[in-house]
């Protein structure tokens, strides 16, 4: 019986591995060629990542939220390749977009996703408020999400503004758009969610290194300064790419976070 139960366990491990193989080992030159459209994202992104940095499901179950202060921030090359139109903020082709990919890849590492069922910049129109107020707008929405229920990680996912050579990395001949995050330190309480950015960075960076650019504190004059972070000491502001990113380079990056969020709360439920 336990010989029987081994067998199949390998098996399993075997068809967990296998698109991972498949990348990795084309057949033939003309075969990826022919195959490049349909490539699934989870096979795509996982390419570069070893042996050890397969997903390993975490024995407790975690939740995470996830929701857009700014949702209309968008990619530049996205798009122009969706839309024909240059621009950095679009209504539909914005880092909302990613959602699916968000989740597939967080479920892949053990880790229930939600998405705040608010698009921040449309509720800024209908109210008729400036761009600076939108933690502001947002605010009572996850104010009631997370009053209602519990998650072990609460991210804010932004597009930063940067440019290609200041939000891009190279590793392993494959190219990611780089992750910051930001720490309001007008939060009484900053230190807290400033722990959380860093165990993100660290594992982050040991998975992929120069992945992440590190943690910017803000406050003062002209700035937020809280972002909201008073809410919750799980809560992080997360910079994902930049405005030149391409799609490819996002959803390379988002399967690295996804792992490094369940290694950071792995860390989290030792304690």
């Amino acid at each position: 019986m336990r010989k029987e139960v081994q067998k199949y366990s390998i098996f399993i491990f075997i068809l967990f591995l296998f698109p991972i193989i498949v990348v990795n080992f084309p057949s033939t030159p003309e075969q990826v060629t022919k195959a490049e459209p349909q490539r699934n994202s989870l096979m795509v992104y996982a390419e570069n990542l070893l042996e050890s940095d397969v997903p390993q499901l975490q024995s407790k179950s975690t939740k995470a939220l996830v929701y857009f202060t700014h949702s209309h921030e968008a990619f530049q090359p996205i798009v122009q390749n969706k839309e024909n139109l240059t621009a950095v903020y679009h209504p539909t082709s914005n880092i909302m977009a990613f959602e699916d990919t968000i989740k597939s890849h967080f479920d892949l590492n053990g880790i229930q996703t939600e998405f705040l069922a608010v698009d921040t910049m449309d509720e800024m129109k209908k109210k008729n408020r400036a761009f600076h107020e939108a933690y502001n707008v947002v605010r009572p929405f996850v104010d009631k999400q997370i009053t209602e229920n519990e998650y072990d990680l609460i991210i804010d996912l932004h597009r930063d503004s940067a440019k290609r050579k200041t939000s891009t990395l190279t590793y392993n001949n494959q190219t990611y758009g780089k992750i910051y995050f930001v720490v309001g330190e007008n939060n009484p309480n900053y230190s807290k969610n400033k722990d959380y950015a860093e165990q993100l960075s660290v594992h982050l960076n040991k998975l992929v290194p120069g992945i992440s650019r590190g943690i910017f504190g803000k406050k003062g004059e002209h700035v937020d300064g809280v972002y909201n972070q008073d809410l919750a000491q799980n809560m992080v502001l997360i910079e994902l790419g930049g405005i030149d990113n391409t799609e490819e380079e996002i959803n390379r990056t988002i399967s690295v976070l996804a792992k490094a969020v369940s290694m950071a709360l792995q860390d989290q439920n030792s304690k």
